[in-house]
């Protein structure tokens, strides 16, 4: 699933864009130096949540999981080299290729037997959490009426329902992810493989992920990969109540001979990030430094262990 705002490969490739509300939604955090940058993210719901420890460092990419409630099932992890469709162009997205420059990630994207490459990089913006509190969100019919800044102590809402007044500690950094991308692209792996028998399948599902009437747009049967030989569907569900824009993709492609459907990332091209600025709108902190993260995680544990 790739939820946009733009998500840059939900930490396999980037990093590093989830947003939701509600109890249990994808939060994720980092830190980072000179060259190398860790992540750490909380998944799960009340009962299962885990803290996974996403390091990026020149030429390498390593996950941790640890369980802090419950037993979170942690095969969905993907930190796995992609393979990557474009217009008339297949390329690889491999860790060994990564480069770290202070809060920049670059995973430079080579053309398939070709030295050919396509710049694709993640900066991080900084907006200071220190002294914040949930309150600091203001929510409203829609994202467009919502206001404030929008952390995990609004996510995991069981922190301040505990403690109205907890607030992050001096030092709280949040980080707003903002893509680079010489190209769109859907990207993916033999772990994205799914059970659907025909693209016409999956579309048929996609179109129906969500129970109400959100506004979707289709793009279907297009021509990605060399001579655009494999074909690609995408549906697009646009910002709605409190929600984001969400966009679902997936192609036809043949690991070992046999073609199969797997369900791709999307990365746009451009430049594209979400608001780091709360005059003017919704800021939506899911990325967060080593302070804030390692103060939210004692926070979960206090919260949600029984």
């Amino acid at each position: 699933m790739n939820k946009l705002i733009v998500t840059p490969i939900a930490l396999s490739l980037l990093v590093f864009s989830l947003t939701g509300c509600g109890e249990g939604e994808d939060a994720v955090f980092g830190s980072g130096s000179s060259n190398e940058i860790t992540i750490a993210s909380f998944e799960g719901n009340s009962n299962n949540i885990a803290r996974i420890n996403e390091k990026y460092r020149i030429g390498e990419h390593n996950s941790e999981v640890i369980n802090i409630v419950g037993n979170f099932n942690s095969q969905g992890i993907n930190t796995l080299d992609k393979t990557v469709l474009v217009n008339n162009f297949e390329g690889t997205l491999e860790n060994r290729y990564i480069e770290v420059n202070g809060l920049t990630v670059r995973r430079p994207i080579y053309l398939k037997n070709s030295n050919t490459v396509l710049d694709y990089r993640v900066t991080y913006n900084k907006v200071d959490l220190s002294g914040r509190k949930a309150d600091s969100y203001k929510a409203g019919n829609n994202t467009n009426n919502s206001s404030g800044i929008r952390t995990a102590l609004n996510t995991y809402s069981k922190i301040s329902a505990n403690n109205v007044d907890i607030a992050f500690p001096e030092g709280s950094i949040c980080y707003i992810p903002v893509t680079t991308s010489e190209r769109e692209f859907l990207a993916f792996n033999a772990k994205d493989e799914t059970n659907y028998r025909t693209l016409n399948d999956w579309l048929n599902v996609a179109k129906n992920r969500f129970n109400d009437s959100r506004p979707s747009q289709t793009k279907e049967g297009f021509g990605v990969g060399i001579s655009n030989r494999q074909t690609a569907s995408q549906v697009k569900f646009f910002a709605i109540n409190d929600e984001p824009e969400y966009i679902y993709s997936a192609v036809v492609y043949a690991y070992n001979n046999s073609n199969r459907i797997y369900e791709t990332d999307y990365v746009a091209s451009g430049t594209t990030g979400p608001n780091a600025d709360e005059r003017n709108g919704l800021v939506d902190c899911t990325l967060y430094n080593d302070v804030a993260a390692d103060f939210l995680a004692k926070e979960i544990s206090d919260s949600y262990k029984k």
